[in-house]
């Protein structure tokens, strides 16, 4: 629920255009979902894995800023 006085057209601004893009790549037995942040550069934004103790694993906490290169990139 969102309390604000402005009008929802104005809150809402350009949340239909923002696309990010994700990126899966392969992290210890799971995998990270990360967007591009900057150069060389992605943050956390999700971790699939099926060994909780991955989860404790503070590289891989949603919001971390990650060393990453992508192979796209010349």
């Amino acid at each position: 629920m969102l309390w604000t006085i402005m009008p929802l057209n104005v809150v809402m601004d350009g949340s239909e255009s923002h696309q990010p893009a994700y990126t899966e790549i392969p992290w210890k037995s799971g995998i990270l979902l990360v967007e591009e942040a900057g150069q060389n550069t992605a943050r956390v934004v999700r971790l699939l894995s099926t060994d909780p103790a991955d989860y404790l694993e503070p590289a891989a906490q949603p919001g971390r800023i990650i060393e990453y290169k992508n192979k796209n990139q010349a």
